[in-house]
């Protein structure tokens, strides 16, 4: 019997690593985006036929936290999912090589 992983993805997301002194404001026409002493702010509006939503999202992050860019109008998000460095992913998948 032979033991198999998932693919691993080969996708890239930009992104960024935060630190306690990491700062920064974004904004667009959908998100208005600050990042100050490990707070991360979103306020998110979408609009659409006949209604308008708007979010309000406050995340404590922690010093190492990972914040993808997102092209496609939401800015910075906090993944679900874990990410690494594709250093990281080769060291890891060095590890069960064996």
């Amino acid at each position: 019997m032979e033991k198999f992983i998932l693919k691993p993805s080969i996708d890239m997301h930009a992104g960024i690593r935060v630190t306690k002194d990491t700062e920064f404001e974004y904004k667009n026409e959908s998100v208005d985006q600050k990042l100050k002493d490990l707070v991360f702010k979103s306020i998110t509006t979408i609009k659409g036929e006949g209604y308008e939503s708007t979010y309000n999202t406050t995340i404590n992050l922690k010093e190492g936290d990972i914040l993808i860019f997102e092209e496609e109008g939401r800015g910075y998000i906090k993944p679900v999912q874990e990410l690494v460095t594709v250093a990281e992913a080769i060291e890891e998948l060095g590890y069960i090589k064996e």
